[in-house]
């Protein structure tokens, strides 16, 4: 295996060495899931750079968690419909590729499906969502609709809300 080079083991698809990572051609690894990302999206890398300029690492549940996903909220907030339909069809083959690589599915799973378990942009995001992407992320229609509307039921009826109401009026 050299550097830059190709290699072939019988029956596999064939994997180019990046670096020190391999990156099987075609699919996306949970090594190469952030180099992916950038590489489909160009203009997310500097928006990363400027953000996290303290730390060189690409750490994917950090560029998931803290970047990826406010830029998906921030596009579904501003009714940015391309850049929605770009992060999402990107989730999708990384959850496409999620069925054979266990990091990639837990990557999905905490940091997308936490964050669509109580986000109140669930039903906005919704529809853009693929099936892999819904299943992997163990994604339930309305669950985090349901909660944000218990939250503010059980806010309404906390009893210094209600006091503080009154004061108010």
């Amino acid at each position: 295996m050299n550097r830059g080079g190709y290699f072939r083991v019988a029956g596999h698809t064939p994997r180019t060495v990046v670096g020190d990572r391999l990156n099987y051609d075609g699919t996306v690894i949970y090594a190469s899931v952030v180099r992916e990302l950038f590489a489909r999206m160009p203009d997310l890398e500097p928006l990363y750079r400027e953000q996290f300029s303290y730390s060189d690492d690409e750490l994917p549940y950090v560029v998931f968690g803290s970047f990826l996903i406010p830029v998906l909220e921030t596009a579904l907030e501003t009714h940015d419909a391309e850049r929605v339909m770009s992060i999402c069809a990107y989730l999708e083959e990384v959850a496409t590729n999620a069925n054979a690589d266990a990091r990639l599915e837990e990557l999905l799973r905490v940091g997308l499906g936490e964050w669509l378990s109580g986000t109140a942009l669930e039903a906005e995001v919704a529809p853009y969502l693929g099936e892999q992407t819904r299943r992997i992320s163990r994604h339930v229609p309305g669950l985090a609709t349901q909660r944000t509307l218990l939250r503010a039921e059980q806010a309404r009826r906390n009893p210094i809300s209600r006091l503080l109401d009154r004061f108010r009026r």
